[in-house]
């Protein structure tokens, strides 16, 4: 099992740890709930070490044949995504970000979980070099809507990065701004020395640490979603309703996503809520049913200290797709109303 580099300081502040995609991380410092709303309210950081870090050599081309999303349109210096890498049918091998260094160079985050199989895909399918560089460097996201008050604001637009920069008066790989979880934020990438100096400081200024269980019920609240959850590769981004790929190039899935735009698609992502307070949460799998006609399923929940209520995400058969409507999840032999909702699930 993999462990992050900062993993000692993060056993000071009192980290509590469980395995993700075959690392050990910081699921919750305090509770989640807290951390959440930190973040939510004020300011907080996320170890994101686990995710795969990639950097891609070589022809433009042949970059653009794998990723979905154009990526010619944008300057040297700015991130381009989410995007997707897709196989053969337009299912996802992997949802990611891309960081455009120049025309042939681009370094890509990829799932923790798919690192290992984006590496095999890009060399299968191209003659790109790929060197990864998860292991070299710690990767921070300081997230919230406070973030500038708290700290002096980076001169960056939203999307754009830089390389071999400072932050916090450390020298940092990477500095981007970018998130997931819908508020304002910067992600860092930084050697493990320069790292622990930034979280002390960071600490310092009042910025506390939150764990990866905050950063799930944030990325849900915003209707973002997680890939081997809600996505995967029997899932394309039509039924996910998730617009990763441009039309105007060619990549690899594109006939089967303009056959799918053409003629439809069986199935939807769609967003719920459960009553104001309710607690109980559905399970992945569980099913979504209709005047108790079955029509779909969960794919993931959580519960929403923003909202005070359990919310989630599933796929329900496009002829059923009724915004606004309300259907019912067993939940222990116990039915729950639940109403479809768009997302994001919650107004910031």
């Amino acid at each position: 099992m993999f462990r992050s580099p900062v993993q000692d300081i993060e056993e000071k502040l009192g980290a509590n740890f469980g395995e993700f995609a075959g690392w050990e991380m910081p699921m919750e410092y305090s509770s989640y709930q807290e951390e959440h709303m930190k973040v939510r309210q004020d300011v907080a950081f996320f170890d994101l070490s686990h995710m795969g870090r990639l950097r891609i050599n070589g022809k433009i081309e042949e970059i653009e044949r794998l990723v979905a999303k154009s990526l010619s349109k944008k300057e040297p210096g700015y991130m381009i995504g989410p995007t997707a890498f897709l196989n053969d049918k337009g299912g996802f091998i992997d949802d990611v970000m891309t960081y455009k260094v120049s025309e042939n160079e681009f370094l890509i985050v990829t799932n923790a979980l798919n690192r290992e199989k984006v590496i095999k895909w890009i060399k299968n399918n191209s003659s790109l070099d790929v060197e990864d560089l998860t292991l070299n460097y710690v990767m921070l996201a300081i997230q919230g809507r406070r973030i500038w008050e708290r700290l002096e604001k980076v001169d960056l637009n939203n999307l754009q990065f830089r390389l071999n920069t400072h932050f916090l008066g450390e020298d940092v790989f990477l500095l981007s701004r970018s998130g997931w979880t819908g508020e304002d934020g910067i992600e860092v990438w930084a050697k493990p020395d320069s790292a622990k100096k930034i979280i002390e400081k960071l600490y310092n200024k009042g910025v506390f640490p939150a764990g990866l269980i905050a950063r799930d019920s944030l990325r849900q609240e915003m209707g973002f979603v997680l890939y081997g959850e809600d996505i995967n590769e029997d899932i394309n981004p039509i039924e996910a309703r998730y617009w990763v790929f441009s039309l105007d190039k060619d990549f690899i899935g594109k006939e089967m996503i303009i056959n799918y735009l053409k003629h439809g698609v069986d199935k939807f992502r769609i967003g719920f809520k459960l009553s104001k307070g309710e607690r109980a949460l559905p399970r992945s799998g569980q099913r979504i049913k209709i005047l108790d006609v079955d029509i779909g399923y969960v794919t993931s929940s959580t519960y929403s200290p923003y909202l005070s209520r359990s919310i989630g995400m599933g796929y329900i058969k496009s002829k059923n797709f009724v915004l606004g409507y309300s259907a019912d999840v067993e939940i222990r032999n116990k039915k729950y109303s639940i109403k479809f909702s768009d997302f994001p699930l919650v107004k910031l």
